[in-house]
């Protein structure tokens, strides 16, 4: 089933000068459940435009973006954004994380913006903490974790809401070595499971394991392998 379809889609903005720029022009992607598709492509390309453009963080200015089986517009209605958005998780490269929360409070909040009740989603931050080796820091602030850590308890409190479609915008862009590795094998755990994954990211690690692989120069995006 198609997960993400994007039909020549493309994206300008209007310049100080008051002149159109284009971003993105005629992306077409498609994405089926359960793939993992992987983004690269030098500065300023529009990496993240398209992301956020899945993500319904924008609108594209042509073209039709087919998400779930749904065609949105700037025109659907705000019922049918916030519905399908709640099915869309977003890890930024640096994420923001409360300094007033607790690990586990944070994630536990973000479960329970999924709907579910207070027990289950105390249930559901401690199985992801454990899942990521995290819960040692459950009681701990996020200014007080590494940054390899803070990316962990961000991940865990995406996916503590119950997503279907995880993008991930340079996720390990400012970690070394040994915490890239260790976010990349927490991903490979969830397309075990069938996770839908988009993925900006330069890291050879996780490329290779990618179901196609995208450069996207100039706002036009070009698929560079397929398994």
């Amino acid at each position: 089933m198609s997960v993400v379809n994007l039909q020549n889609v493309e994206y300008t903005i209007l310049t100080q000068q008051k002149e159109e720029l284009t971003i993105l022009k005629d992306i077409n992607l498609q994405v089926n459940s359960g793939e993992l598709h992987i983004i690269t492509g030098p500065s300023g390309s529009g990496k993240t435009t398209l992301l956020q453009i899945i993500a319904t963080l924008l609108h594209p200015s042509k073209g039709e973006r087919i998400l779930f089986s749904k065609n949105l517009s700037s025109n659907s209605s705000q019922e049918t954004i916030y519905e399908t958005r709640s099915r869309i998780g977003y890890l930024y490269q640096s994420p923001f994380l409360p300094s007033n929360l607790q690990v586990q409070e944070f994630v536990e909040l973000q479960s329970s913006l999924s709907g579910i009740g207070y027990f289950s989603a105390e249930e559901k931050a401690k199985d992801l903490l454990n899942q990521f080796n995290i819960s040692q820091f459950s009681k701990n602030l996020p200014t007080t974790l590494s940054g390899g850590e803070r990316q962990r308890v961000a991940l865990a409190s995406v996916l503590a809401q119950n997503v279907d479609l995880l993008l991930l915008d340079e996720p390990t862009g400012s970690l070394d070595h040994e915490n890239s590795l260790i976010i990349w094998n927490l991903i490979k755990q969830l397309m075990d499971i069938n996770m839908t994954i988009i993925a900006v990211t330069h890291d050879k690690e996780i490329a290779e394991l990618a179901d196609d692989s995208h450069i996207l120069d100039y706002g036009v995006i070009k698929s560079l392998k397929k398994k």
